[in-house]
């Protein structure tokens, strides 16, 4: 046809059979999901399309029934795109429509098939108006790919000796996707350090750093506990804790003193007592013109606490310590008070470095799981 010509009517009949054709798919494919949109489509809609070769969209019951399949075959409910992409899609909107549901939304999804997603595996029992993402559903699925992840995290240390991904200019295809996951990785651990609701767990921090991932490479400050040590480590190297300004913690050290003086003149700042005694402990001098301050209190601190805890493994071979151990097992009972704070994005003394030097020790964060598998008598509890 020529251009400016109109269309004929055999080209106007095909161009609505079209969108007629686009309409009904519409239809069944939501009718698959469990909408009614008000009769736009029925069964025997569907049958008649079926007859004359309409291409429709499996139902529920179909795609219930191959996931269950996949899932026999494989272990898991994790299915790539470009394995099947109907199963893989329809994966996603069933995950959508649990989400809807712990929003308080309806959804078309009766009770008998919520109960068959969850006999799946899928995690649908989350509180209302809780937090909830498509990974949060499946856990399982997304431990693996997390596990995944890590793997290929391994490998690229191998090959090349670091961590150190090339900027985003200079970076290959093939490890955006490993940056993208380091980089989660690092946020997740801010939002720990800012006390909010993060997926980093202990562990995850315990096989990030035996791989020599560095989950802060730009912060500003190390960690109380990795000065603390690094002045213990001075300490015991130089039998005095009176640090010189040229040393590489001098101007830590020179922070400490004013930070010092200011508590002093009735000034709050970060230093709190827990650090100024953790710094006592040690002989640390706060005034270079006075005698090194004694420690004058009896509280332990956290990294003593922790001593305590290797020597308890050591005599025993587990830190499930009891309840009448005196006031370690209090400080245990404050640890794992303050980790699930955490986690939950509460405020809390636990920190992701203490988190990770207890799990690294073998320190359980919910010991309800690990006594109720073996024999109490034989922890003690």
């Amino acid at each position: 046809m020529l251009e400016g010509e109109e269309d004929g009517p055999e080209v106007k009949e095909l161009e609505s059979m079209r969108r007629w054709c686009e309409k009904q798919a519409r239809f069944q494919r939501r009718y698959s999901q469990g909408y009614t949109d008000e009769g736009k489509m029925t069964p025997e809609r569907i049958k008649k399309l079926s007859d004359v070769g309409f291409h429709l969209v499996p139902s529920y019951d179909q795609m219930y029934e191959k996931l269950a399949t996949h899932k026999a075959e494989t272990g898991t409910l994790d299915v790539q795109e470009e394995d099947d992409e109907e199963l893989c899609a329809w994966i996603k909107e069933q995950k959508n429509l649990i989400i809807k549901r712990v929003k308080g939304k309806p959804i078309p999804l009766s009770d008998g098939q919520i109960q068959n997603l969850k006999s799946l595996g899928f995690e649908i029992d989350h509180p209302a108006g809780g937090k909830i993402s498509l990974a949060t559903i499946d856990s399982a699925a997304e431990q693996r790919r997390w596990d995944s992840m890590l793997e290929a995290a391994v490998e690229y240390k191998e090959m090349h000796g670091h961590l150190k991904l090339p900027s985003r200019k200079m970076r290959p295809k093939k490890v955006k996707k490993l940056h993208y996951w380091i980089d989660t990785q690092r946020k997740e651990y801010k939002k720990l350090q800012e006390g909010k609701e993060s997926r980093l767990t202990a562990r995850r921090m315990q096989r990030l750093a035996a791989i020599g991932l560095d989950l802060s490479p730009n912060g500003p400050n190390k960690s109380w506990e990795q000065r603390m040590q690094s002045v213990r480590e001075f300490a015991s190297k130089h039998g005095h804790c009176k640090i010189p300004k040229d040393h590489e913690m001098g101007s830590f050290v020179a922070y400490i003193r004013n930070c010092y003086r200011l508590r002093d003149e009735g000034k709050t700042n970060g230093l709190t007592d827990e650090r100024v005694n953790d710094l006592m402990e040690v002989g640390f001098v706060f005034n270079v013109n006075k005698r090194p301050v004694g420690c004058t209190t009896v509280r332990k601190s956290w990294e003593d606490r922790f001593q305590d805890l290797l020597a308890f493994k050591e005599e025993y071979g587990h830190t499930l310590v009891h309840d009448s151990y005196g006031p370690l097992a209090g400080w245990v009972r404050n640890q794992r008070d303050g980790y699930r704070k955490m986690k939950a994005g509460k405020q809390s003394a636990m920190t992701a470095e203490k988190a990770l030097r207890l799990t690294e020790v073998g320190f359980h964060f919910d010991a309800t799981r690990v006594r109720a598998g073996t024999n109490r008598h034989e922890y003690g509890c």
